[in-house]
């Protein structure tokens, strides 16, 4: 009888570690799915003719990650950050390692300003928009001179 008890015992410490185990495996699944779905959403950004993929930043987080700590950004490659209101959002190079274009883009989905070449070690200085903005747009460095982008002109996503 003692070891028919024991047994039973034995064999629910073995299942209630499986089921752990199984609840463990559920959330790391998740949570790696969850981390490279989010690092992989994307949008067709056109300004004017000029075609761009753009990783967007909706979240808090993303925004305030932004492109700091990368070695590199893709040729006609941006990342499209999307507030929920216009307002004066202001942006600096902290952690950032190439220099960018960045464009501030209103409501109606025009640019309202730019900076253009702004260059990693210009950090703490902060960089905004006098108008009103509620999109903001970063490109590789000299992308709208380039690309002949300039305040005023359409962006289409």
């Amino acid at each position: 009888m003692w070891k028919s008890m024991q047994n039973d015992a034995t064999k629910k410490t073995k299942l209630a570690r499986k089921a752990l185990l199984a609840v463990v495996l559920a959330v790391l699944c998740g949570s790696v799915f969850f981390a490279i779905n989010s690092q992989k959403q994307t949008k067709t950004v056109y300004v004017n003719e000029t075609k761009l993929t753009a990783q967007i930043a909706t979240s808090s987080q993303e925004q305030k990650r932004g492109l700091c700590c990368r070695d590199y950004l893709a040729k006609n490659s941006a990342m499209l950050f999307i507030y929920d209101q216009p307002g004066d959002y202001r942006f600096w190079m902290k952690d950032t390692k190439i220099p960018l274009d960045i464009y501030w883009i209103n409501s109606e989905k025009r640019i309202v300003h730019i900076e253009h070449s702004v260059q990693p070690e210009s950090y703490p200085k902060s960089f905004g928009s006098e108008k009103a903005a509620q999109y903001i747009l970063e490109t590789n460095a000299g992308f709208a001179k380039t690309h002949s982008i300039n305040v005023g002109d359409t962006v289409k996503f």
